[in-house]
């Protein structure tokens, strides 16, 4: 290979003081931006307890969420490999306030439903791992991604009590006012800190291979007929739908079957946030050294199966602190691992598009299951959701070990320009 295009197609940040610097900028902006997540939520929580919201129209509310984010991921990624991961985070941020700021006026589950709309652009999580992806090589990607899903939890530990403590003694109307606030500051951040484009390639050249267009769907079904694609979002897929079952539910169990005021759930969710950041920001580094990816993505999911079985028991609230304890684990474990497999088997020009897919494949499951979540627990109870739940996973974990599935993930382009694992 010529060693001088070698050097104009590598990004200067790569492994570099400036890369520490804007992986650290993008660590508080994640921060920053979970708090205003579990901020609004708990608000949002709250404001649709007093409008009489019941467990099948919360269901609605939170499959209109997903289907904003459905429609919005592919184009976000796309969007995100074109004009870069600045822009692409800068709008995220200003969707979030525009969110907030809709909440903060809302009065009725009109203006409930109408809140969730700003969110088809409201992708900061796949934003900030593409940015990962084109800051970091193979061997770091993992544990990079699982020092954003720490600082994730860091926001996910203060947002939830802000909240709950907002709410409770102001009121959820002030919450997202303060939401808000956050998310601008956010974007303000994002522009100073975080470099317009940081692919290694050329953009002029990233845009005539990938195309121009942000609707171009040519281009996502060009990464959807890669083999190790469709195979990791199968398993995606397959264990991200009894997750979503029991989360779009939990906030409801939480107010009505537990009784948990805005301060306890406050508290409660921060558990969640601080052992999602313990085993995100020093959990996935140790695994991903000892055991390949397979090993890693089997044990996730029997950690789902022992959390499914504690919540079909569950009748005090210590035992959902105990229920959400493996669930958490294995879901922050799984996800790293997920998003890290998946930019590795595409190109870096397309690490945004295939995050984009990956967000795309989360709401769209986010999109049934509330639904579905909602009538289960308006109808049967809590314990039957964690009992289909068990069922779902099992047959997961069989496929993991009997089907046909890489140990570990990485892109290849031989001679003829095809790719191979």
């Amino acid at each position: 290979m010529s060693t001088s295009g070698d050097e104009e197609m590598t990004p200067k940040t790569k492994h570099s003081e400036e890369t520490r610097k804007v992986l650290l900028s993008l660590h508080v902006n994640v921060a920053l931006h979970s708090a205003c997540v579990f901020m609004q939520g708990i608000a949002f929580t709250y404001l649709s307890k007093k409008l009489d919201v019941s467990p099948t129209v919360w269901g609605y509310l939170n499959t209109c969420t997903a289907l904003c984010h459905l429609v919005g991921s592919p184009i976000y990624g796309r969007f995100g490999d074109l004009y870069g991961g600045r822009l692409a985070l800068a709008l995220s941020f200003l969707s979030m306030f525009v969110t907030c700021s809709l909440l903060a006026m809302a009065d009725s589950v009109r203006m409930l439903f109408i809140s969730r709309l700003p969110m088809i652009f409201m992708q900061v999580m796949p934003g900030a791992h593409m940015v990962v992806a084109d800051a970091t090589d193979d061997a770091s990607r993992s544990d990079a991604m699982g020092k954003v899903g720490m600082f994730f939890g860091i926001g996910l530990l203060v947002g939830p009590v802000s909240g709950g403590w907002l709410s409770e003694h102001y009121s959820e109307h002030l919450t997202c006012v303060v939401a808000a606030g956050l998310s601008l500051l956010q974007v303000v951040l994002v522009m100073m800190f975080v470099p317009a484009q940081m692919k290694p390639v050329k953009q002029d050249e990233n845009r005539t291979k990938a195309g121009t267009s942000v609707f171009d769907v040519r281009e996502i079904a060009r990464l959807c007929s890669i083999p190790q694609v469709q195979q990791l979002l199968t398993i995606r897929c397959l264990s991200l739908f009894p997750s979503m079952l029991l989360q779009s539910t939990f906030p409801i169990i939480m107010a009505s079957t537990f009784n948990m005021g805005p301060q306890d759930s406050g508290f409660f969710m921060a558990y969640i946030g601080l052992v999602s950041m313990l085993t995100m920001g020093v959990g996935v580094g140790i695994i991903t050294k000892r055991f390949n990816d397979l090993t890693i993505l089997r044990c996730s999911t029997m950690a789902f199966i022992v959390s499914n079985i504690f919540m079909a028991c569950a009748t005090k609230i210590w035992h959902l602190y105990l229920t959400v304890t493996p669930a958490d684990v294995g879901g922050a474990t799984m996800g790293v691992i997920m998003n890290s497999a998946l930019t590795k088997v595409v190109p870096a020009e397309d690490t945004g598009a295939v995050m984009g897919l990956s967000g795309a494949m989360q709401h769209l499951v986010h999109t049934i299951a509330p639904s579905i979540g909602g009538w289960l627990l308006e109808h049967y109870g809590f314990p039957y959701i964690g009992v289909l739940a068990a069922a779902l996973n099992t047959a997961l974990v069989m496929y993991l070990f009997l089907g046909n599935i890489s140990k570990s993930f990485s892109y290849q382009k031989d001679s003829s320009g095809t790719t191979t694992v």
